[in-house]
C-alpha cells in the first residue's frame, strides 16, 4: 500500500475508496479527469493511470450531456454539491451512473478539484421506467381497472371506471360501494362468483352495472387473483369493458334476424295463403255480380270481399317490411283507406280509445302503394294508443294542402299535398325524445318490447312517396303527426269503386293457357275468363305446361302463369315460352315475386307482372291490354 504521505493531492482525494465498490472521478476546475479509483476503471476497462487529463464528458450519452452540464455547473456555487443520473458508455455498454458530486475547496475557499462518487443505477431506472409504463398503461388504459383486497375491499380505480361510472376512489370509500357486487342480479349470483375468485380462479361474465344518475352501462368483466411470492392471494384484479354498445348492435342484430326469419317465414307461405285469398276474393267477385239484385246478399258478400283485401294488406306488410317483395304503386283513395282502417281499429283498440273521423270530401286519387301506406297510419294510430295508457280519443283528419304552405319542410309550390293528420290527447313527447324520434332502433318503450322501428318505417315509407313529415306535441296535452303526400296522376283503370263493385272483366275470344298448381284457382280462372269469351286451357305444373307448349306451338296467344310451380319451375317455363311461342303473351303471376327473379325475367323481355292475391277485373285489364298491345 503506498504510504499517504507519497500520493498527490488528487490521489489523495481517491485513496479513501480505492478499493470500494463505489465509482470515484475526480476533475481538476477545467474539468478534465485527475483521478479514478479501481471500480471506476475496471467499470469502464480502462486502467487508472490512463484516465489523467481526459475529458469524461465524451462518455456520456448525447442525449444527457446537456443536463450533465447543467448539473455540474451547480458546483461552482453554495452549497458546491449536486446530484444527477445519466446515461455513461460503459465496458458493458450505456449505464445508467447516479453521482454525487462536491466541490473540494482549499483553506482560502478556492475550488481547487471536482469529486464524484457514482454508483450503476440501471436495474433501478429500468425498473422505474417498467413501472411507470405499467402504471401510465393502467392509468390510461380503455378499460375500468380496480384492486381490491381478497375481501372485495377497493384500493384502486383508474380514470376509465370513474369516466364510465362517475364514481371517484373517494366516493367509493364514503359511500362504502361494493364495487365487485354492483351488477349481479342476486346474491346467489355474486355467492358463486366471489366462490370462484377465493378459490384462486378467474372469473369472467358480462354485467349490467348501475352508475350514477341513474344510468346503466353493460360490461364485460374479468376478474383474476393476484397472488406473491408465497402463491398466496394478496389482491383481486379487476377488469372491465364498456359493452353497451356492443349490445346495442346485438339487440339490432337479433331484431334483424327476427325480421329475416319472419320474411322467410312469410315468403314460405305466402304463396299458398295467396292462392287461398286469390279463391276467396275471386268466387266473391263473381257471386256480387251475380246476386246484384240482392242487397242482403251484397252486403254479406262485400264483407267477405274485404276481409279477403285487408288479409291481402297484411300479408303485404309483412312481405314489404321484410323486403321479400316489391313496392307496387297505385291508385289510392285515402279517405277509403282510412275508413277501412277505421273500422278495424274500432275492433282491436281498448274501449278507453274513441275515434274520431274528419275527411275532406273530394280528395283525388294518389299514386301510392296502399299496404305501405296503411302501415303509417296503422303505426301512427298505434303509437296515439301507448300514449293514452288510461284512455283519450285520436282523431284523424285529411285536407288538402298547397306545396307551399309546407316549403319549410321542403314542398314544392308547384304541387298540391294530402295532408293526414292523426291527434291523440296522450302524454305528448319530451323535446329530447323528439329530436331521436324517427332514428331506426330508438325507442323508449323498451320495457314493453318495443322495437325502434315503427317510426323508422313511418319515415321511410313517407319519404318513398316524396312526401313528408312533421310533429307538433305539447307534454301533458298531445301529440299530432302531419303526414304530406303528393297529389300525382293515377291510373285508374278498373279501379273498385268506393262500395267494392269492381269494373267488368273485358271480353276477348283468343285462346289462353292458365298454368296454376292450386286446384281451386285454376277453376276459377277458367270459369270467369270463359264467361267473358275467352278459350281457356289449364295446367297444373310446370312439366305440364311443356308438354303442351311443346305439342301445341302458336296455338296459344297469352299464358297466365305462376312462378312457383311443382316439378319443373315457372322460370324454366317462361324460357321455354319465349323460345318456342314468341308471339304470345306471358302474364307472370305471383304471390311472392323475389327482386332477383324479377330481375331475371325483365332481361328476357317480360315487362307485366300481377300479384296475387289479385282483383279479378285488374286480372282481366292487365290481360286485354297484352293481347290488345300484341295486335297494335
Amino acid at each position: 500500500m503506498i504510504p499517504a504521505a507519497s500520493l498527490s493531492p488528487a490521489d489523495s482525494m481517491v485513496a479513501p475508496w480505492e478499493f470500494s465498490i463505489e465509482l470515484v472521478l475526480v476533475r481538476g476546475p477545467d474539468g478534465r479527469v485527475v483521478a479514478v479509483n479501481q471500480a471506476f476503471a475496471r467499470k469502464f476497462g480502462v486502467p487508472a493511470r490512463n484516465w489523467t487529463a481526459s475529458d469524461p464528458s465524451v462518455l456520456i450519452h448525447s442525449d444527457d450531456l446537456r443536463g450533465w452540464k447543467q448539473a455540474t455547473s451547480r458546483l461552482s456555487h453554495a452549497p458546491f454539491r449536486c446530484s444527477h443520473e445519466h446515461r455513461w458508455l460503459t465496458a458493458q455498454g450505456w449505464r445508467w451512473i447516479a453521482w454525487e458530486e462536491s466541490a473540494v475547496r482549499d483553506d482560502e475557499g478556492l475550488i481547487v478539484a471536482f469529486r464524484a462518487i457514482g454508483r450503476d443505477v440501471t436495474k433501478r431506472r429500468l425498473s422505474e421506467e417498467h413501472f411507470h409504463k405499467l402504471a401510465n398503461a393502467v392509468e390510461q388504459s380503455p378499460l375500468a381497472v380496480i384492486i381490491t383486497t381478497p375481501e372485495g375491499l377497493v384500493q384502486y380505480v383508474n380514470p376509465r371506471y370513474t369516466q364510465i361510472t362517475g364514481y371517484t376512489l373517494e366516493e367509493i370509500f364514503e359511500k362504502d360501494i361494493q364495487v365487485l357486487r354492483t351488477g349481479f342480479a342476486n346474491d346467489a349470483d355474486y355467492e358463486r362468483f366471489f366462490a370462484t375468485v377465493s378459490a384462486g380462479k378467474e372469473w369472467r361474465g358480462e354485467l349490467c352495472t348501475p352508475c350514477k344518475n341513474d344510468r346503466k352501462v353493460w360490461e364485460f368483466v374479468q376478474v383474476s387473483p393476484i397472488r406473491n411470492q408465497t402463491d398466496e392471494i394478496t389482491h383481486l384484479l379487476c377488469l372491465r369493458e364498456d359493452i353497451t354498445e356492443r349490445k346495442k348492435l346485438e339487440d339490432q342484430l337479433r331484431q334483424a334476424q327476427k325480421m329475416e326469419s319472419l320474411g322467410t317465414l312469410a315468403g314460405g307461405i305466402a304463396h299458398d295463403f295467396n292462392n287461398m285469398l286469390a279463391i276467396i276474393s275471386g268466387f266473391t267477385e263473381i257471386a256480387m255480380a251475380r246476386s246484384a239484385d240482392n242487397d242482403d246478399q251484397q252486403r254479406f258478400l262485400k264483407e267477405i270481399y274485404n276481409a279477403s283485401q285487408r288479409a291481402v294488406g297484411l300479408v303485404r306488410q309483412i312481405l314489404t317490411f321484410s323486403r321479400k317483395t316489391e313496392v307496387s304503386y297505385g291508385p289510392v283513395s285515402v279517405n277509403r283507406m282510412i275508413r277501412d282502417l277505421g273500422g278495424m281499429f274500432a275492433e282491436t283498440f281498448p274501449r278507453t280509445i274513441s275515434f274520431e273521423f274528419q275527411l275532406a270530401e273530394g280528395l283525388p286519387l294518389i299514386a301510392a302503394d296502399q299496404n305501405q301506406l296503411q302501415q303509417v297510419v296503422m303505426n301512427l294510430c298505434v303509437n296515439a294508443r301507448d300514449a293514452m295508457s288510461e284512455g283519450g280519443s285520436i282523431t284523424i283528419s285529411t285536407s288538402r294542402v298547397p306545396g307551399l304552405s309546407i316549403s319549410r319542410l321542403g314542398g314544392d309550390s308547384r304541387h298540391q299535398y294530402v295532408c293526414i293528420k292523426v291527434t291523440d290527447t296522450g302524454c305528448g313527447i319530451p323535446p329530447q325524445v323528439r329530436d331521436r324520434i324517427f332514428e331506426p332502433f330508438f325507442t323508449t318503450k323498451q320495457e314493453a318490447g318495443g322495437t325502434g322501428l315503427g317510426l323508422s318505417v313511418v319515415y321511410g315509407v313517407i319519404a318513398n312517396h316524396k312526401g313528408f313529415i312533421d310533429l307538433e306535441s305539447t307534454q301533458g296535452k298531445g301529440t299530432t303527426f302531419l303526414v304530406y303526400l303528393p297529389i300525382e296522376l293515377a291510373d285508374t283503370k278498373g279501379l273498385v269503386d268506393e262500395n267494392g263493385a269492381a269494373t267488368e272483366i273485358p271480353v276477348g275470344t283468343e285462346n289462353i293457357l292458365v298454368v296454376e298448381d292450386e286446384g281451386s284457382l285454376r277453376t276459377l280462372l277458367r270459369v270467369v275468363l270463359e264467361m267473358r269469351g275467352y278459350k281457356v286451357r289449364t295446367v297444373s305444373d310446370g312439366g305440364e305446361a311443356l308438354e303442351f307448349l311443346l305439342g301445341n306451338p302458336g296455338t296459344i296467344d297469352a299464358v297466365l302463369l305462376d312462378l312457383n310451380l311443382p316439378r319443373v319451375s315457372g322460370a324454366e317455363v317462361y324460357t321455354t315460352i319465349r323460345r318456342i311461342c314468341p308471339k304470345a303473351k306471358v302474364l307472370v303471376v305471383s304471390g311472392n315475386i323475389l327482386p332477383e327473379v324479377r330481375a331475371e325475367l325483365e332481361k328476357q323481355g317480360q315487362r307485366v307482372f300481377v300479384s296475387k292475391p289479385y282483383r279479378l277485373h285488374e286480372l282481366g285489364r292487365q290481360l286485354r291490354e297484352s293481347l290488345d298491345e300484341a295486335k297494335a
